[in-house]
């Protein structure tokens, strides 16, 4: 309720009278759906009660998570390494990096095989750097496990190094080059996966046809042209579901398996432009109270949110069941993702706009 509402209210639909309606007649579903959809959901919605205690032994496996150094991403790290994967931590900072790296250390022992690896997703040379020294380093490693975890959420209007919103250049357009540059290691590694961590912020209504690619473009996603930072965070996160599908089918049979998911409503630092996004809407004041007293102390943690990628990424069941070109909720229930991302023609007019935009 809250990212819809939010979204009408920024694209200027809602009157002062609506907005109250809106308030009004939403509260209800909107704690409902929050609070359900939070921590209670862990405990109540959990078919498999899936826990880490289930995760397999994964030693001789090699995994990449992206923005491994917070929240989800660093949980999904940690318990790979716990298990005994060989996991390549990426982040833009080398400094956050090196400290997520020794938070592995510290929980799981000094025997983690885990490392850190500077990758900045909006920029595509950071991205093919990466992909250089992993080749480079790597001689004959292998890869299993690809995590396309790293995300920004509602943040202020700005471009990124190769011209396009920040949004869709940080959550799609790094993350399709990333995978298309490391897809080779992962078909000669299969039994592979790859998981892409989306968003049930990809439902959103308010854009009729699915992706406006016009918008990718810093120049057509402008602050003078009406930009919407929540609207942006949706159209990214649609991207994410769209590009796994797509991805899912040039795979098929060669045993990499690719699937999304929502992670769920969590507390981590992905949320922190939310408040300010927040801040000019109408009634503005009273969406922060609901989120601050009703929402936040029923949403998930860290820990409980990693469950269901750490479930796609390395399950038995998503060979054994050949899961693939899926989308998942949490915890660790199959869904099917929008109309629009279902829409296999809108599927491959994102791969290969994504194509021409990374030169990929």
């Amino acid at each position: 309720f809250v990212f819809f509402f939010a979204v009408s209210c920024m694209a200027g639909r809602c009157t002062v009278c609506v907005t109250l309606v809106a308030f009004v007649v939403g509260l209800i579903p909107f704690v409902l759906s929050y609070f359900f959809g939070g921590w209670v959901r862990v405990h109540t919605h959990n078919p498999f009660q899936y826990t880490f205690d289930d995760i397999p032994d994964l030693t001789g496996r090699v995994a990449i998570v992206t923005g491994a150094n917070t929240g989800i991403g660093l949980v999904t790290a940690r318990e790979m390494a716990r298990k005994g994967a060989h996991v390549i931590m990426t982040a833009r900072s080398a400094e956050k990096g090196q400290r997520a790296v020794e938070s592995v250390r510290q929980a799981v022992g000094a025997h983690a095989e885990v490392e850190y690896a500077e990758l900045d997703l909006s920029s595509f040379a950071s991205v093919r750097s990466f992909a250089t020294r992993f080749h480079a380093a790597a001689d004959t490693r292998p890869l299993h496990i690809l995590v396309l975890n790293a995300g920004v959420m509602a943040c202020p209007y700005s471009s990124s190094a190769d011209g396009y919103e920040m949004q869709i250049a940080t959550n799609h357009l790094g993350h399709f080059l990333l995978t298309k540059l490391l897809l080779g290691d992962l078909i000669a590694s299969a039994p592979s996966r790859v998981v892409a961590v989306s968003s049930n912020a990809h439902e959103n209504p308010y854009q009729p046809e699915g992706i406006r690619f016009d918008s990718f473009a810093a120049a057509g996603s402008s602050e003078t042209n009406g930009y919407n930072p929540l609207l942006a965070y949706g159209q990214s996160k649609l991207a994410n579901v769209l590009f796994s599908n797509a991805l899912a089918r040039r795979v098929e049979g060669q045993r990499v398996f690719v699937n999304s998911c929502h992670p769920g409503m969590i507390t981590t630092e992905l949320g922190r432009h939310i408040e300010d996004a927040l801040t000019a809407l109408p009634l503005g004041w009273a969406v922060q109270f609901l989120l601050n007293t009703l929402v936040r102390p029923a949403t998930m943690d860290p820990d409980q949110g990693a469950l269901t990628q750490l479930y796609l990424a390395t399950h038995p069941q998503i060979e054994s069941k050949a899961i693939h070109g899926q989308y998942f909720e949490p915890v660790v229930f199959h869904k099917d993702p929008s109309a629009h991302a279902q829409n296999v023609t809108l599927q491959e007019l994102l791969w290969d706009m994504s194509e021409t935009h990374t030169n990929s």
